[in-house]
């Protein structure tokens, strides 16, 4: 964000242009006005403003002679200037100052909105050039990075005056000294001899390794401590980003590289640079503690805790999602627990984004298993949607595929079960089970049963028994048959085992069902 001066000796246009412009969405975080030349460059002086809109006819001091003396403050300062006279000497004055934009007033305020943008715009692209080159020159080893690399150490060493490394990492470095930081120390074993760091082949190549993947990705700055154990400061992105997927990944590499498992200490998460020293005696501690049965990546212990419990909930809710396939809410319920979650733990987006796929591929495989239907291409359109998306698209965009998923089954769900009530109607007098009828429609006996209950609101076993009974009562109603023979014709060849169901579901036994009926007629 940047600030803005407005100089304009009448004040209604400059208030107007103070208030009408939306200068937040225009990248300009500070407006600052003034009446005059001398009080404009009274603020220049103390404000540094990067822009500058100034008319040029002024009492005391004109908007050129203005131009000339603020360049002399500010160099760099991006004029726009906007007049009331059709002048073409004010013009070519203009451009001898090297003025950025010359309008005439009155000028609409769509239009003095894209010369301010071009302003930003043109800053911004400045500053990346300048970061670019200084990111290169860190990276290749110059000067630039051995200096960084002392600012690091005093800082986590708690030497010098804080207040001067801070503001030679802000000013020089272009650092964000007040953003949220997190420490991390590799175990020397990796590559530590009795040489330091910098004759060590095997450390420097470790190190070039890190400087590839953190800093030159702008992740974080590597430096070497006191000891010559080689620190990484990670920065936390504004969406919470805990930065162990970027620290796992970074392990993986060096795994691969060295052919040797790193091992990697982390320490708190603090906010800024003045609170390193936090971080960094949080991570030695570890180090110094825990080096015998370390595990590839230790946290400060509450970090760890809590990265240990949100892997147990993961694997609960995972769970309970595929084994209840069949149920479409109990499936989206368990899914919205786990978004929740995701927020509440503070997950980094690379994380969830890998919990989401594991998830749909999961369901996914479960669906196919248990219905037997195969759809092409729906996993790798997922996961090209998920590549770049923040921790809320993750799970927005796997909601959707699930929903689309389970969704797609809805649609064939009261099929199946017309399917199976036909099929039971057609063999009652057969051997019936969950099984044999899942067969027939060819998905696993497991989702079958799951989906009957769900639509019938009863137990497939439950809906024969009770179809067997209808039809007993139909016959012993209707039929001079014995028992024995109504018990065959619906399914049992027990007909003790027929007798007792037909009385746990009519209170009565068969003989006393049909007295009753044909004495009552």
């Amino acid at each position: 964000m940047y600030k803005i001066l407005i100089v304009d000796d009448e004040k209604m246009i400059r208030l107007g242009m103070k208030k009408v412009l939306p200068w937040e969405s225009l990248g300009i975080s500070e407006v600052y006005d003034a009446a005059s030349g001398r009080e404009a460059l009274g603020i220049i002086r103390e404000k540094k403003p990067e822009i500058m809109i100034s008319d040029i006819q002024m009492t005391e001091m004109t908007g050129l002679e203005l131009i000339e003396a603020a360049r002399k403050i500010v160099p760099e300062l991006r004029v726009i200037v906007l007049t009331g006279y059709d002048n073409f000497e004010y013009a070519r004055q203009s451009l001898r100052l090297q003025v950025q934009d010359f309008f005439l007033k009155p000028i609409e305020e769509e239009e003095l909105a894209r010369a301010v943008s071009k302003q930003v715009n043109y800053l911004e692209e400045l500053k990346a050039e300048e970061k670019n080159l200084r990111l290169l020159q860190r990276t290749q080893g110059t000067a630039e990075q051995t200096e960084l690399e002392h600012y690091m150490r005093n800082l986590v060493h708690k030497r010098e005056d804080k207040g001067q490394l801070l503001s030679n990492l802000k000013e020089y470095y272009h650092f964000d000294i007040e953003r949220d930081l997190k420490l991390m120390l590799i175990v020397p074993t990796l590559y530590m001899n009795q040489q330091p760091t910098e004759e060590n082949f095997q450390a420097m190549s470790v190190k070039n390794v890190c400087m590839s993947m953190v800093d030159a990705q702008e992740r974080g700055i590597t430096f070497s401590d006191d000891d010559g154990t080689i620190a990484i400061t990670w920065f936390e992105a504004e969406t919470g980003d805990v930065v162990l997927d970027a620290i796992e990944e970074l392990s993986d590499i060096l795994k691969d590289e060295f052919d040797a498992k790193p091992k990697m200490v982390v320490g708190s998460t603090v906010h800024g640079f003045s609170n390193l020293f936090i971080s960094y005696n949080d991570a030695r501690y570890l180090l110094d503690n825990e080096k015998e049965g370390i595990r590839d990546i230790v946290q400060t212990f509450g970090a760890q805790n809590k990265a240990d419990i949100f892997r147990d909930i993961y694997a609960e809710l995972k769970g309970i999602m595929c084994a209840n396939v069949g149920n479409t809410d109990y499936v989206m319920k368990a899914f919205n627990t786990f978004s929740k979650a995701t927020q509440s733990y503070n997950l980094s987006p690379a994380m969830v984004r890998r919990n989401c796929f594991e998830i749909a591929s999961a369901l996914y495989f479960s669906y196919l298993g248990d219905s037997g239907e195969v759809e092409s291409g729906r996993l790798d359109s997922l996961s090209k949607s998920l590549i770049c998306a923040d921790r809320e698209e993750a799970c927005d965009v796997t909601r959707m595929f699930i929903s689309q998923l389970l969704g797609s089954e809805e649609e064939n769900v009261h099929e199946i079960i017309t399917k199976a009530k036909h099929y039971i109607d057609e063999h009652l007098t057969e051997e019936l089970s969950v099984s044999n009828i899942a067969a027939s429609l060819y998905i696993t006996p497991n989702y079958f049963s799951r989906l009957f209950k769900r639509v019938t609101k009863e137990g497939c076993n439950e809906y024969i028994v009770r179809k067997r009974i209808e039809k007993a009562k139909s016959l012993l109603e209707t039929t001079s048959m014995k028992t024995g023979k109504i018990a065959m014709m619906v399914g049992y060849r027990d007909t003790n085992y027929f007798s007792l169901a037909f009385k746990k579901h009519t209170g009565k036994s068969p003989t006393k069902y049909r007295e009753e009926i044909q004495h009552s007629v």
